[in-house]
């Protein structure tokens, strides 16, 4: 018994297996074992969080009899996480002979810096407890007359791709690809608050302060991962692409820890006020990735090597 299928028609004898040629491979092309490829891209990002605001100021704390109606100034909402910082992603891959696939690795990693600070001649407003993401509730009100806040993330991410590159018309190639995403990360945020006096309860004399409050996490994660890489080809040498990612991510928050401290100068004492430390928390993560860009690329040396340059906006949704 013949174990393959043909159809017969009036234009002649289809046999399955014979036409390969559905989606013509883009390239590189590889005639027999595997071809490497490298490569590298220097990224200028800016890291935001939610929850980061630590103080404000334009608050009306304090009366008089004279004018008890008397209204606040003009005042802002103080954030860290706002700086952009250099980073870098390096590359190493296989074009593969089997039917133009692909397996390729990327490494991505950013070190992320940010410090400011507020003052008022009125009062500033301290937004601590929201901070934490590990204290429920409204957050705790604090007046003072100056904060500090600082926030540090350090990001490392590895991808893992098989896919293809291939033509859906003359000029215009698509690449999906499957694959996993894995991260570490660390996070660590520091948040100062100075005043004429903090009150304790059933202590009659205020503290001196300062108020210093300290959060950090460790992350690591690692999931599934699929998406498509686009190519518009307004000419033999230019194109504009775009890339899209999809992560499903088991994620872990590692070393969960938050320490309040309050400082009295006059007695030298220290108080720890919070002391939360959760070893982990297990959940999942959804990242999205979109990417658009303007990028040049050739063949050279008889098209036996290919060259490309790009430049892009980036974002990424954790």
């Amino acid at each position: 018994m013949d174990s393959s299928s043909s159809m017969q028609s009036g234009q002649g004898t289809y046999q399955r297996g014979t036409f390969r040629e559905i989606t013509p491979a883009a390239g590189p092309r590889v005639a027999h074992g595997a071809d490497v490829f490298i490569t590298a891209n220097f990224i200028w990002w800016k890291a935001q969080q939610d929850g980061l605001r630590y103080a404000s100021s334009g608050v009306n704390t304090t009366t008089t009899a004279a004018d008890p109606f008397a209204s606040a100034s003009t005042g802002k909402n103080k954030f860290v996480g706002s700086d952009w910082d250099p980073g870098f992603k390096v590359g190493l891959g296989l074009n593969l002979s089997h039917d133009g696939w692909d397996l390729f690795a990327q490494y991505t990693w950013l070190h992320s810096s940010d410090s400011n600070s507020i003052s008022s001649n009125d009062a500033v407003v301290s937004n601590f407890a929201a901070n934490s993401g590990q204290i429920n509730g409204n957050p705790t009100l604090m007046f003072g007359t100056r904060a500090t806040g600082k926030w540090d993330l350090h990001f490392n991410v590895i991808d893992v791709e098989l896919g293809r590159n291939f033509y859906l018309s003359q000029f215009l190639t698509m690449r999906p690809f499957i694959g996993f995403k894995g991260t570490w990360q660390d996070q660590d945020t520091r948040f100062n608050y100075e005043s004429t006096g903090f009150n304790i309860d059933g202590v009659p004399t205020p503290a001196t302060g300062p108020y210093r409050i300290h959060n950090h996490v460790d992350t690591w994660g690692i999931g599934v991962r699929g998406g498509l890489n686009l190519a518009y080809y307004m000419a033999k040498s230019w194109s504009i692409y775009g890339n899209l990612a999809w992560t499903s991510m088991w994620a872990d928050y590692d070393d969960l820890k938050r320490t309040d401290t309050l400082d009295d100068a006059t007695t030298g004492n220290s108080s720890r006020r919070i002391n939360i430390s959760n070893d982990s928390y297990y959940t999942i993560k959804y990242v999205a990735e979109t990417e658009i860009g303007l990028r040049w690329e050739i063949w050279f040396y008889d098209d036996n090597y290919h060259f490309a340059i790009q430049a892009g906006w980036e974002q990424q949704v954790w």
